[in-house]
């Protein structure tokens, strides 16, 4: 939650003068003041999945978007696979080298998008240009940047917002 990534994305957001945007930005179990411990991804799924059946009980109908960071990213890949209702996703850098989604997730029908930079430590461009044919996800690549965005987060959560709230680019 206090990953630098998604308070990036989550600040962009909430800076977003287009239209108003929902969003909720949490822990996963064990991490922070957080109850329970690290499950492998599994109990990790189930809490982006209580977040987004949350978000869903307190906006019906609105869009619904995933995103996750490093290793949020396959656990949010998991759990929209897993939700009805989910309208799409954003894997920024996904780390392939460490998570396997082959099978796993691919069931998902919404919007993939995946962020990855030329510099990133855990998952270089020719794997994810692999991982985003797997899926059948947009891939976007950004030149310099490294698996944390250190070169310009902003610019990176900028480029988020068309992608998690494509309603408000509209306008």
């Amino acid at each position: 939650m206090h990953s630098p990534v998604p308070l990036a994305i989550a600040k962009a957001l909430s800076d977003e003068p287009r239209g108003r945007v929902a969003w909720a930005r949490f822990n996963f179990r064990g991490v922070g003041a957080s109850e329970g411990s690290y499950d492998e991804g599994r109990g990790e799924v189930d809490d982006a999945r209580a977040v987004t059946e949350h978000l869903r009980r307190l906006l019906p109908g609105a869009p619904i978007s995933i995103c996750g960071h490093s290793f949020g990213s396959w656990v949010g890949f998991r759990a929209a696979a897993a939700s009805p209702g989910v309208d799409r996703v954003l894997l920024v850098a996904p780390s392939a080298l460490f998570f396997a989604v082959r099978g796993d997730g691919l069931g998902f029908s919404g919007q993939k998008t995946i962020f990855v930079g030329t510099e990133d430590q855990f998952c270089d461009v020719d794997e994810a240009r692999t991982l985003a044919d797997e899926m059948g996800a947009e891939l976007r690549v950004f030149e310099g940047f490294d698996h944390h965005f250190l070169k310009s987060r902003r610019a990176m959560a900028n480029a988020a917002l068309p992608v998690l709230v494509p309603e408000n680019s509209a306008q």
